[in-house]
Parts: C-alpha cells; structure tokens; sequence
C-alpha cells in the first residue's frame, strides 16, 4: 500500500474531482509534514505495540488526564470507551495512546481512512459513510465484529455523535448532535460497563465553515486541523465507570443514549448548557 494513501482524505467515498479537490487542499495545509513524519516512523520499523504512543509522541500531542482516579481503565474485562469528537483523528488517537498504555486489546470504530495504517489495521473497526449498498453491508459487519470484540472481553472505543462536534454558529461551541442508539444497543447486548471521556476544545472555524458548506470541504481540511493539533494541550476528562446494570434500569435506548451522552458532557469543566 502507498504511504501516500495512509493520511489522505482523499481515498474517501467521494466522486473523483472531490478527491482531487481534497488531495490539492492536504497538499497546500500539512499533509506533507504528516507523511513524512509518518514516513520515517515506518522506516523505523517500530513494534506496532508502541504506535499510538509514538503516534502522540510525533504528532507532539501533549496530552491532559483529568481523573478522579488513578486507574479508571480495568486492566482486564470488556469495556465500552466513549467519548464527545470534537478534533477528528486526534480523539482517536489520544484514545488508543490512553488505553493501550494499559492493555492491548483496543478497536476504535472510526473512518475507514485510518485503516490503512498497516501497524494498526487490526485494531481499527471501519465506518464507511459513502451511502452505497457494499457500505451498509461493510458497516453491519464492522459492527458485529464490535459486538463480538466486547463479547471476548476487549475494549471498544465508540464516538456515538457519528461525526465531528460542530457549531450552529461560528462563536458558538462546538457540540455533538444527538447521539446514535448504536452505543446503547452494543452496550445492553454485551452486558459490558462504560467509560465517558470528554474531551475540552473545538476545531477551527475553518472546518465549521467547510463542514456548513459540503462533506468534501470538510474532508479537504481533516489533515489541517491535526496538523493545528500539533504542539498543542489536549484536556481530556475520565469519568466514572458505568455498570451495566445501571443503563439496564434506564431500559429504553434513547434514554440510555441521552444519559451516556449527559454523563459525558457532565465532564466538561465549563458547565455550559448543552445537555440534551
């Protein structure tokens, strides 16, 4: 597989003079810097293992653990992780450097994009979102393969907004839309305890203002604003563990999902009101 495809927007479900379009903005806002970072670390032959963190480490990601507790991540046992999305592939990341710090037994559900790293292909569970009938199919089988991963015990790691935080205007802070009953349905089908992560900080207006315009400017500046990451503090907040049988009392999905989704954004230190 071509490096030039591992961070690109590019190989996304879109027509080809959108992926034209999106591979002349990567090249002309940081993708360059990106594949050569990511370049180097190949020819370093590192143990996959080590990735996320050398991942956080190149990407000079200085991340925050804001925690009650020292240890809030179970070293064994399944574990739903979820979290708001406010950056894009650096939630993932930050993510995966967290646990994998702890256990190796980690999938994120994420953009298909991210797949193509070959050191951690297996650890990616691919969404596809281009609306053909081999997507749906590819994302129920994604799905099952979630399901089936917190059944043997691993850990899952699940943004349920779908999608990137987004503002309704430009000064306003970016939050999740409503949450996707998926979580709940893997959640309850399980049995398997939950995790909140909230994350401080939003993207630029520049994607807010690409994202309000069409998915294929959205996606032209997915690399600039991980590029914007660099160097850059990222605050995340752990919350409790939520036991199965607490979400198994609430028993409807949509409330199950408006209540993980509160418990989440109950971490945000701003106490703004943008509880659903």
């Amino acid at each position: 597989m071509s490096n030039d495809l591992v961070f690109s927007f590019a190989a996304s479900e879109v027509g080809p003079l959108s992926r034209a379009f999106i591979k002349l903005t990567e090249l002309s806002t940081g993708q360059p810097k990106l594949k050569r970072i990511y370049d180097n670390y190949v020819k370093e032959n590192r143990p996959p293992e080590m990735f996320w963190h050398d991942a956080v480490e190149r990407l000079d990601l200085k991340i925050s653990i804001h925690s009650k507790s020292n240890q809030q991540i179970p070293r064994v046992g399944r574990l739903l992780i979820v979290a708001n999305h406010p950056f894009g592939v650096a939630d993932g990341i930050t993510i995966c450097s967290m646990v994998t710090k702890i256990r190796q037994d980690v999938r994120l559900l994420t953009h298909r994009v991210l797949s193509q790293a070959p050191a951690i292909s297996h650890q990616i569970l691919p969404i596809d979102f281009s609306l053909s009938r081999n997507a749906r199919i590819n994302n129920i089988e994604t799905k099952r393969k979630a399901q089936s991963h917190l059944e043997n015990e691993g850990v899952v790691i699940l943004f349920p907004n779908g999608e990137i935080s987004s503002t309704k205007k430009l000064k306003q802070k970016a939050v999740d839309k409503e949450w996707k009953t998926f979580v709940s349905k893997l959640a309850l089908k399980c049995k398997t305890p939950i995790l909140p992560l909230f994350f401080e900080g939003q993207n630029s207006n520049v994607f807010h203002i690409a994202n309000k315009i069409n998915q294929t400017l959205r996606y032209s500046v997915m690399m600039y604003e991980l590029c914007k990451r660099m160097g850059k503090e990222i605050n995340v907040h752990v919350g409790d563990l939520i036991k199965y049988e607490d979400i198994k009392e609430i028993g409807d999905l949509k409330e199950i999902t408006k209540y993980l989704r509160n418990q989440t954004y109950k971490l945000d230190p701003d106490n703004r009101k943008h509880l659903s």
